[in-house]
Parts: C-alpha cells; structure tokens; sequence
C-alpha cells in the first residue's frame, strides 16, 4: 500500500472504529450495504439471474459471460459412448467454453467462436486455468487475525498500548524492515471494532527515524489517540497478542449440502428428498469422503458419533488443514410425518454456506426458501439430468447477502466447469472463502466484538498495570480471560482471602484434595470420615474410611446402607441401555479445563484425574451438605451423644419439623433405644425414616468388589473426580451399576470404547470373569469387548496375556466371527489346553484326559472344513487333539462336496498313519506336564 494511502487509513482510524462500533450496534434492515462490483443486473447481463430467483435483501454474482445454452448442454454430448468418445468426431474440442472476450465491451460478454471452422485456433485459457497450471491452487481470502502471526510473532517488533477516552483499549505493533532498498515502517493498529496494516516509508514519517518513540509519538498524533502510546514491556505479550488471533482463526467449518430436483422450490419439497441420484452422488465424491458418522474421532460439525442420532453417513474432508464436514440433506435424519423437516433444517440452518445441487434444466432456485438467520451465502452447482456428458460439467451460481461482501475466486474468471481437481480445488476455495468473508457480517462481528472487547481490555490493563506497578500479571483462571487479582480491592487482607478461595471450582479441587484415601491424608483429615469400610472376601480385610453424609447425598444404595432410608426402587434406577443411549457427560476435572460439550479423555493410558458431575451438581451438593452436615468435626469416637440438639432440629423443605415426632418415638422407645450410641442427626430430610440402628453402625463390610474398586469408587464419591484407565473400569463399571451411578457408568463405558486396545484385553476379561454374569453393565463391556476382538483376534492370540483366560472366556472368543483362519483358531486352542495342563500343579487326573476333554470342548465350534486337507494332515493330525474319525469325515466331505480337489494320495496317506498310531502312545508321553 503506498505511502499516502496508509497515512490516510491511520488518519481516518479514529471514525472508521467508531462508525464500525456505531453500524455492529444496529440491525442489519436498518444498515445500507453498497453492491459490490461484481454485482450482476438484468440492464447489463444478458444470463441474469444465473439460475436464482432475485431475491430481497441478497445479491447475485455476475459470470460476465454471454452462455449459450448450446455450447454447455450440447445435445451431440449426450451420444457419447462408455469411453467418453464421441461417437461422430466433428472436431469439437473437449474444452469448457470456446469464448472470446469481445474488445472494448465493458461487460467482458464471451461468445462463440462460430464460422471458423477449418482453421480455428486453439481456444485461449481461462485466468482459473493458467492460475491452476501455474499453482495447482487457488487463493484463500487472507483474515485479518493471520497478520500479526505471519509479519510480527518471532521477529523484533515493538507493542505498544493506551486506553483511548473514545475507542477505548488500543495496541500499534510497528517493526522496521528494508523493501526495494528503503526504510519501511510496517504497521498494526488495532482496537476493538476496527483494524489496519500497513507499510509506511521511513522518509514519509515527520520524525526522526531512528528514534522509535518520536516515530510512534508521530504515528499516534496521526491516528488522534489520546492519552499517547506508552511501550509494553511484558514478555508475553506477543503470545497474548497471537492467542487473541487465534481464537478468531477457524480450522473446522461446518457446510450445508442440498439437493434440488427438477421443478422443486419450497424449502418442504427439498429437504423431502431422500434418495440421491448417481449426479448427486457423484457430486459428493468430489467435495470430500463419504464417512460412517459412529465411531469417526475427528470433526464432526455438530453430528453425533455415539449413537448415530443425526444419521448413519455424512460427507468430510481435510482440505489445506481445514476439516470441514458437509451436511448433507438426504443424509440427515427424515421424519415422514414432520412436514418442516427440523431434524434436517436445525443443521443446515445453523450453517453460513450452504451448496446448492440443482439438478434441473427449467428450475431456479431462491435463497429465500431456506429460512435462516446463519445462512449468508449460497453456492449454486447446476448439471443437467438429461445430458449423460463425461466428464460431468457443472454450472456455478452464487448469491449473497446483502451485508457480505464479494469473495474469491469470482465467476466472471470462470463459472462452468468440467469434473476434475481443478473443479473441487475451485469449489472448496469458494466454500471457505465465502464463509470468511460473511464474519465480517454485522451478526457475526457483534459476537465477535463481545470476545474481542474482553481480551483486549485484559491485556492491555496488565500492560498498564505492569507499566505502574511492575508486577507480572498472575496465571489466568481456565473459563475466563479476566487474570486473578484484576480489579481488586487495595485491601490486603481481602487480597490473601480471595486468592485462597475464587471460586466453586477452587472449593471442588479443596474437597478433592481433603477425602482422598490415603494414609497421609487420612493422618491430617482423619476427624471428617466417620464411617469405616472393610473391604475384601479373605480373612485379611482392607479398611477405608468415608463421610456418611457426602456418600449418603450421592448414591442411593449407600444411603440405604448408611441411613436405612429405602427409596423401593430397584438397582439400578435407570437400564444400561438407557445410560449408554445418553449424551456422553462433562466431566469436570480438577486439573483440566472443564469441556463444554464432551468427556475430556487422557490420550495416553495412564492414570488421570477425571470426574463425573454428581445429581445434584457438584456446587449445589457442597451448598447441601453445608446445610446438612453439622457433624464433620466428630470423629467416630466422639460419636456418644443420645440426644438431638436444638440444631438438629431443623425446618426441612418440605416444611416439616420432625423434632416432635422424634420425642414422642423416643418416649415410645426408650427401652429399645436406651443402650444405643445415635450421632446427630443431620443428613437426610426425612429423619422420621431413617433407621437408627444403621445410623449407629460405624462399620460396613464389602464383600462384592476388591479394595482397589472400591477405594477409587469412594475418591470418586467424595471428590467427583477419578483415574478412568482400562484395567480398573471392568470393576468401577459393575461398583457404578451396583451403588447406582448413571453417570460413573456412562464415563466408563466411554472411556472404555475410545482406549480399548489389544494389549489390555486380557486383563479386562480376566476382571470381568467374576462379574459378567451378575451385572448387566459387565456383559455389556465383555460384549463390547469381543466384538472389538473380532477384527484382531491374531493379535489377540500372540500375547502372553491369551494363555491366562479361563476356558469359558476362551470359547466365547472362539465362537465370534473372527477374521483368522480355522487353522490359527485351532493353533490357538492347542496353545492355551497345552498350558492350562501345565499350568495345574495336582497329580490327582489324568493329563492326556484331561487334555483331550478340554479340546474336545472348545473344538465344537471349530468349523473343520473350512482348513485345508494339507493343514488336516500336517498341523491337525499329528496333534491329536481331534478324533480321528472327524478328521476322516471332514476329508470326506470335502472330497464330496467338491470344496478342495483332493488328490487319493492324501486320503492314503491320512488311513496309513491314522493305522500306524498305537492308542496306548500319544504325544503326552513326551509332553512335560510337570507332573
């Protein structure tokens, strides 16, 4: 940019920033938006509207070619055969359009080449063509949020700050560079609703050049900023700066994709298509790869990948690091009798791009039928159903809101295509370019002026307070930009207060740290827990400790145990298959930044905190066991008083003060109750239900699961938090089915399907052995689990771990579809019976017996005719784990049944050794059985 262009843009900064915080402030009806050149008019175009309907409020782009109907959709094009050749040759060249760009035509018309038969010359490239053969791409729309990173991070520059009396928060970052020769000032200014870059010469400067403060006195007297620019001298200011930038940067698009049929033109009629032609589906292939949507771990644009709620299939590409899914209509749920489609709209309707398939020859469509307040631009790809031409040619049309501007690349360099990666590059340049440039939209900028406004204002008031005071400013609290200390009292009392306790999410990571089970913990915080566990089936039991009122509030199972308070529901409340049919939860953990949509998951298997929100939310429970609780300081040996005092007898919600009702029981009972030691009473509002012989009892054994299970299950109840890794989720998952934890289960059962991996496959079915048959949740895990072994079953039989599974998990493996041959099935088989026989130390059987019994079993399901008479004879036979006589049947059949050509040989060969085995030999007496 020259000289004096730059100069003045710095001297209308001030205006322009106002005048864009002025416009952002009103409604888009009551803004006038000029049109952009590339406007098309019926006064001018002689194509207008390009296949649109005009609509109000929406602009089309103007093609400024004069397109014959002839030359696109010739009709000699459909009688092309198989190999895209035309069956009579009249010289027609395979080119796009034969165009020539009439001179002194100010409307650029192109028009045939007609009447230049015998000697015409070649057809001269489009601007897209020779753009396309000298950089096989085409430009992205450059935003402005790229400048700083692409000219300022990682080089010397210089930032510099104020808190302007009008436009508030402003930062100018200026370096030196040397271009042609010359001393050049590059530049960047930004405030709240406007920004400029730019490049000005040294000489231009009314300053002394080698004084940077003169040069940026001079610059802020030109830009009318008052107070004066002052240096930042923080040094993390440009990672500020470039964090600001990147939050604005999208890398993940979301794009709508419909489909339009001939004589379609109300929104109803086409979201109602369900069924895709071969144009369409062809169409698709070229925006990205058809993706099944269950399972996919990479953009989803808003689409479930759980549980297939928002279809089976949908469209994604990684394009120039940009993932974009496509929604495409046909491929989003249809409801017959909903006539809006909202299951359908409610996704394409939230999306700023929307691509258009028009497959028709007389139908125009209209931005206007698509009702939306997101949708700002509309790409129109027009083909004709009844030309069969290879390759497809395709027609592009664009129309847009008003409020957005024009994008590149523009149609009047190029607008019917053929199919080919000059087409697709050109489209998804189109796509991306177009969703860009409708951010500077008045909807989208007040969104972003709101987020934009907070981070400036924060870096630039830690500048400040960095220039007075100093001080660096402290780490940022994860959720808010807003740093700890920012606008404090002066008081350094509330100062020292405030920086102990922020805030709920403060409070939750002091619980977690306080009813953690563990001995050192236990030492220090010993006088909160007052209930003791011993847990595990042997004589020696492991004794954790844990608050009654805290587990009581958060498992309905435990306040049975603790309280005696029946709720008469079953356990579990709610089906499995309900809770994995749920949204997967937020966990939030007291590490990490909480997820707003998602469960955050380690992507290593190591241990890591995770937490799952507790019912009631995690404040809300703090808030009630404040109410509720009033005996935390007791330790279980203080626990001695007979009587309620005046504070346990509290007004509950439902209004009702038990403290009467809990006298006239006491006279009614005294005998009974006399010899009993009852702490306060202060956890459950129905405190005429609770059972005081329970609510005396300080210890509970736990026999159903093992100290490990349960000490995690106990963290996870008394923090929220816990390590999910996939050895110890096949015991928390049947602990969360048990104690009634939806929300623990459903953690788990995610957990489990995103980190299951071969190698951790045999341990989680040796854990599950004593547990599939009597928990839900369990066989569910297993289930899951095997039909993950089903692909990798060859992996599974070379570990180590394969030989320590139990004969009954042993045969359901064997019995799935796995993808090896009956052959490795069997080598398997006989690994593990080998080693089980091994294994068993007691003289008391008969190991050849023994080995044959346990073959006899697993091979049931083995499917004999499937291996190859060559592996019967070699590998099968010589084992003798399998009859004889099956094997003879199993040559037999598959002689007869024609499945292998089996030579006589063989079949000899396997009667001469079957008669040359002596039954009172086998291989075990040469097998070390260790016995």
């Amino acid at each position: 940019m020259e000289c004096s262009d730059f100069m003045q843009q710095l001297r209308s900064f001030k205006p322009q920033s106002l005048g864009c915080a002025v416009a952002r402030r009103k409604s888009s009806t009551t803004l006038i938006f000029p049109l952009p050149p590339q406007a098309c008019s019926d006064e001018f175009c002689e194509e207008f509207p390009h296949n649109l309907i005009p609509t109000p409020g929406y602009w089309i782009e103007c093609s400024r070619q004069k397109i014959a109907s002839d030359t696109i959709w010739d009709e000699s094009e459909s009688e092309r055969d198989e190999d895209g050749r035309l069956e009579d040759t009249n010289g027609e060249e395979n080119g796009l359009l034969e165009h020539r760009i009439k001179n002194g035509d100010d409307d650029c018309l192109l028009e045939n080449d007609e009447g230049e038969e015998e000697d015409e010359e070649p057809r001269k490239k489009t601007t897209i063509e020779e753009q396309w053969e000298k950089n096989q791409a085409f430009e992205l729309t450059s935003v402005e949020q790229e400048t700083y990173e692409k000219y300022f991070y990682g080089t010397e520059h210089w930032n510099y700050f104020t808190n302007d009396e009008d436009l508030g928060p402003v930062i100018l970052s200026i370096k030196q560079e040397i271009l042609n020769g010359r001393d050049q000032f590059r530049i960047l200014v930004r405030a709240i609703s406007y920004t400029i870059h730019g490049l000005i010469p040294a000489s231009c400067v009314f300053a002394d050049r080698y004084n940077r403060e003169e040069v940026v006195r001079s610059l802020g007297k030109e830009v009318n900023i008052n107070p004066p620019l002052t240096l930042g001298q923080l040094p993390d200011t440009p990672e500020e700066l470039l964090k600001l930038d990147q939050v604005f940067i999208k890398s993940e698009l979301k794009v709508g994709v419909i489909y339009v049929k001939e004589g379609q033109y109300t929104e109803e009629e086409i979201l109602d298509n369900n069924e895709n032609s071969a144009l369409f589906n062809e169409f698709l292939q070229i925006l990205g790869d058809r993706v099944r949507l269950k399972g996919f771990d990479k953009y989803k644009g808003g689409l479930d990948t759980v549980h297939d709620l928002t279809g089976f299939y949908s469209v994604y590409t990684n394009w120039r690091s940009i993932e974009i899914m496509f929604h495409v209509s046909t491929q989003l749920p249809y409801e017959k009798h909903d006539p809006q489609k909202l299951q359908r709209k409610r996704h394409i309707g939230n999306d700023i791009v929307c691509v258009v398939f028009l497959e028709a020859d007389n139908t125009s469509f209209s931005p206007a039928c698509i009702k939306s307040h997101f949708l700002h631009t509309f790409i129109l790809v027009r083909t004709s159903p009844k030309i069969q031409r290879k390759p497809t040619r395709y027609e592009v049309s664009v129309v847009t809101r008003d409020e957005v501007g024009a994008y590149k690349p523009y149609l009047w360099e190029q607008s019917v295509f053929d199919k080919g990666p000059m087409f697709r590059e050109w489209l998804l340049t189109k796509i991306v370019n177009g969703e860009r440039a409708s951010y500077s939209a008045p909807k989208f900028a007040r969104m972003q002026e709101r987020t934009r406004s907070q981070m400036l204002e924060d870096i630039v008031a830690n500048l400040q307070n960095h220039a007075e005071t100093g001080q660096i400013p402290k780490p940022y609290r994860r959720g808010s930009w807003r740093p700890i200390g920012h606008m404090r009292p002066s008081s350094p009392l509330l100062d020292s207060v405030r920086d102990r306790f922020e805030d709920y999410d403060q409070l939750a990571r002091d619980f977690t740290r306080v009813f953690m089970n563990s001995e050192s913990n236990v030492a220090v915080n010993g006088g909160l827990f007052d209930v003791v566990f011993l847990v595990g089936q042997s004589k020696t039991k492991v004794k954790f400790i844990g608050v009654r009122a805290i587990l009581g509030v958060r498992s309905r199972v435990f306040q049975e145990m603790l309280y005696g308070i029946s709720t008469g529901f079953g356990s579990p409340q709610v089906p499995v298959a309900e809770i994995l049919a749920r949204a997967v939860p937020v966990l939030p953990s007291p590490q990490k930044p909480k997820s707003s949509n998602f469960l955050q998951v380690p992507d290593i298997e190591t241990p890591r905190p995770k937490s799952v929100p507790s019912s009631p939310m995690v404040k809300r429970a703090f808030s009630r066991l404040g109410t509720l609780t009033a005996g935390w300081g007791r330790s279980i040996k203080k626990q001695s008083s007979q009587q309620l005092s005046a504070e346990d007898r509290k007004k509950w919600a439902s209004s009702q003060d038990c403290s009467n009702k809990e006298q006239k029981e006491k006279e009614k009972d005294k005998t009974t109750n006399q010899h009993l030691a009852v702490p306060r009473l202060s956890v459950c509002a129905d405190a005429q239900k609770v059972d005081r012989n329970k609510l005396a009892q300080v210890e509970f054994s736990i026999i159903e699961f093992d100290p490990e299970t349960f000490r995690i299950l106990l963290d996870y109840l008394h923090t929220s938090s816990c390590p999910l890794t996939c050895t110890n989720i096949p015991g928390l998952i049947c602990a969360a089915e048990h104690y009634d934890l939806p929300e623990l289960l459903q953690a788990c059962f995610h957990h489990a399907k995103q980190f299951l991996r071969i190698e951790v496959v045999c341990t989680m079915l040796c854990s599950l052995e004593n547990y599939y048959w009597r928990y839900t949740s369990a066989s569910e895990l297993v289930n899951m689990i095997l039909q993950f072994v089903e692909s990798k079953a060859h992996m599974l039989f070379d570990q180590t771990d394969f030989l320590t599974l139990s004969e009954s998990m042993v045969q359901m493996i064997m019995c799935r579809n796995l993808e090896v041959s009956e052959v490795k099935k069997f080598e398997a088989m006989l690994t593990w019976a080998r080693h089980k026989i091994k294994a068993k130390t007691s003289t008391k059987y008969d190991a050849k017996l023994e080995f044959k019994c346990i073959m006899e079993r697993l091979s049931r399901d083995l499917k004999l005719y499937r291996i190859t008479p060559q592996d019967l004879i070699k590998v099968v036979l010589p084992t003798k784990a399998i009859k004889n006589e099956r094997i003879l049947e199993t040559l037999m059949y598959q002689a007869n049944s024609g499945m292998y050509r089996i030579q006589d040989s063989y079949i000899e060969e396997c009667q001469q050794k079957l008669q040359k085995q002596d039954s009172r030999f086998s291989e075990w007496e040469s097998f070390d059985y260790g016995i």
